[in-house]
């Protein structure tokens, strides 16, 4: 301008990370699916730095070496001093004229985009406001520590627009600006992902904020792992959803979890006996576990009976029936009166079969009667005569063979004992992976604090 000097100092003080940091709160509340989108949090150290600038009463200086030119150095003053005078409408207004300019270098174009940034955000300018972060952005202008929070503005503004492709993008680009980033920003970039349909991105960001909250010793979210057997049963991806749900299972053990890993379970085993009698017979023992559904539960007294096992099939149809899921009248309360005349008959000959499975060399002979002693509910003796048939050898299936032996443990409180068999039950599992996952579960129900013995 004629007759002014040109003085450094002049220029705007969003040129500096610190002022730009703090001309950035957020100017738009959005929701992501259900969780509250984070807001844009300037460092400490930026408000720090702006304040100390406010105390002196100065402008933050441009950054060093700054190259303006000429035209701009006579326009830009006028402008200067409407932001500095907070005339934010007047800024917007003067901007066109700016922009004009021939010859604008770099510098020029960086102080114009943060005077756009500082106008469209004061006046409430939610879509200049937009426009001019996406412009800081793509030119290189912001700061690492600016990029986090301004795409977080980004996802907030579109989000708003329900814009989800747009959405996610910024809000993506905000958590992988953000390597700190806290287990509820990383599930509201898998529940983004999830309304977008990219079911393998969300279920992984899912199960970072899982992993996270888990690192740090807290207890993961019960929404976070049913929208992530969403996820893998859109994928199809059964093994992904089985460790899910076993993982589900030990924070939060229900029947309707339960029920979901059985029917994986079956599916996949096709109905293979061994493995359907173990599932079933280590939900039913939970307390806060169980079967969902009729089917299920009918499913385990079949199973049972047929296995040599009718006191399963009893206490089976006896919770279903007292949980009001299983009808106790017809072919059900016949079923459950045949395995109680089953009990009675096996009362009475155990104690003889006892006596020839200890004269037996085959091991599989008192594994057999240790089922029977576990079925009738004399679990003393079932540890007894199980443990017998391990040490002489010979047992068919030796996982199954630990696995009630487990069972049988934790009837009788005794947790330590009944962990070491569910992890000799594992280890003898192989490539049996079912076999080893109820172990599995086992050893996480054996874990609780608040599961106290059926039997005492």
């Amino acid at each position: 301008m004629k007759g002014q000097n040109y003085n450094p100092r002049w220029i705007i003080a969003a040129v500096s990370a610190a002022v730009l940091a703090a001309a950035l709160p957020s100017a738009v509340q959005a929701k992501y699916g259900s969780s509250a989108a984070p807001q844009s949090d300037p460092s400490k150290a930026a408000q720090q730095e702006t304040k100390k600038k406010k105390k002196k009463g100065e402008q933050a200086l441009p950054e060093p070496g700054a190259d303006f030119s000429p035209e701009f150095r006579k326009q830009a003053p006028a402008a200067q001093k409407l932001a500095n005078e907070k005339k934010w409408a007047e800024v917007i207004a003067a901007l066109p004229a700016l922009d004009a300019l021939p010859g604008l270098t770099p510098d020029d174009l960086k102080v114009l985009a943060t005077w756009r940034l500082q106008a469209t955000q004061a006046t409430g300018d939610t879509e200049g406001f937009a426009a001019a972060i996406e412009t800081y952005l793509e030119r290189g202008y912001a700061t690492p520590e600016q990029i986090g929070p301004m795409h977080q503005q980004l996802a907030a503004h579109y989000n708003g627009k329900q814009d989800r492709a747009k959405t996610v993008t910024h809000y993506r680009q905000f958590i992988d600006a953000t390597p700190d980033a806290e287990p509820e920003q990383l599930q509201t970039l898998g529940r983004l992902y999830l309304q977008a349909l990219n079911y393998v991105e969300a279920a992984q960001w899912l199960g970072k904020a899982i992993d996270v909250t888990k690192s740090g010793g807290k207890q993961p979210n019960e929404v976070w792992f049913q929208l992530r057997d969403r996820c893998y049963v859109e994928l199809k991806d059964q093994t992904g959803r089985l460790n899910n749900l076993e993982a589900l299972v030990g924070y939060y053990p229900n029947k309707e979890y339960y029920s979901r890993i059985v029917a994986v379970y079956q599916t996949e085993s096709r109905d293979d006996r061994t493995i359907m009698l173990n599932a079933y017979r280590m939900a039913v023992a939970d307390p806060k576990g169980g079967m969902a559904t009729v089917g299920s539960y009918l499913g385990y007294a079949d199973t049972a009976l047929v296995a040599g096992s009718p006191g399963e099939a009893a206490r089976g149809l006896e919770r279903g029936m007292k949980e009001g899921i299983v009808p106790s009248a017809g072919s059900n309360q016949a079923s459950l009166q045949e395995a109680r005349t089953a009990i009675a008959l096996d009362r009475k000959s155990l104690p003889g079969e006892s006596t020839a499975a200890a004269r037996n060399p085959k091991g599989q002979v008192a594994v057999k009667v240790g089922l029977g002693y576990y079925s009738t509910g004399d679990y003393e003796k079932a540890v007894e005569m199980i443990r017998l048939g391990i040490t002489k050898g010979g047992v068919a299936r030796l996982d199954d063979a630990n696995l009630l032996l487990g069972a049988a443990l934790m009837e009788l409180g005794r947790r330590d004992e009944a962990k070491a068999a569910f992890e000799a039950a594992a280890t003898a599992a192989g490539a049996n992976v079912y076999m080893a996952r109820i172990a599995g579960l086992w050893l996480a129900l054996a874990a609780r604090q608040d599961v106290a013995p059926a039997g005492g």
